[in-house]
């Protein structure tokens, strides 16, 4: 009986730990999707107007600067949603 408790305790534990991690997995993918889409359009510009590579390094950058704005903020509102469920 008391490894089985503390198999159940272990899994618990587990349990608790996956499901406050979860929110933030994604995270970093839709940070570096963001990234890859503004490089994107500014290869495209690019290659329109032969301006390489001028507009892929600005749409990269922007690209960063908007996907770290997102990120942070998304941080700051998840954090925000796990006090409130702390509180109560």
């Amino acid at each position: 009986m008391l490894d089985e408790e503390k198999r159940e305790k272990a899994f618990q534990s587990i349990g608790r730990a996956i499901k406050e991690i979860a929110p933030y997995s994604g995270l970093g993918l839709q940070l570096a999707v963001t990234v890859v889409i503004f490089w994107f359009i500014g290869k495209l510009i690019d290659e329109h107007y032969g301006t390489s590579p001028l507009w892929m390094v600005v749409g990269a950058m922007l690209g960063i600067v908007v996907g770290m704005y997102n990120f942070i903020k998304a941080v700051i509102e998840l954090g925000k949603k796990k006090e409130k469920r702390d509180e109560n």
